[in-house]
This record gives structure tokens, sequence and C-alpha cells, in this order.
């Protein structure tokens, strides 16, 4: 069970997590939406199945999967 706080407490803690949250940079990186009409012919080889999928996840900063039979 949570213990009750008074409106004194909370808008303390309130105020520390803003100022907390302004001080930390975000952890993560707004990128554009992918242009897939302009990304398709610059690619060197067949675009696998899959492919859409591997480049979202590559833009998150994950390793892409490769061709999924």
């Amino acid at each position: 069970m949570i213990p009750p706080i008074t409106q004194e407490e909370a808008d303390r803690i309130i105020l520390e997590a803003t100022a907390r949250a302004r001080r930390v940079p975000p952890r993560f990186e707004v990128k554009p939406p992918i242009d897939w009409e302009r990304l398709r012919p610059l690619c060197t080889g067949p675009i696998y199945e899959g492919f859409e999928e591997d480049v979202i996840r590559m833009r998150r900063g994950l390793p892409p999967l490769g061709p999924q039979a």
C-alpha cells in the first residue's frame, strides 16, 4: 500500500522530476520519414523480402535481420 502524501510533497516531486527531465538529454534522435521512392533507385542490389523492415530497424540502431526466406 502506498502511504498518502501531502499536496506540498506531491508538488515537490513533480518539480524535481520536471527539472531532472529538462537536464537529461533525450535518448532518441528524431529522424525524417523514409522516402521509399527515392531509396529504391539507390539500392545497388535486389530489394529482398523484409528490406523495409531492416531499414526501419537500422534507423533505430538495431542490426538488420537480412533476407527472410
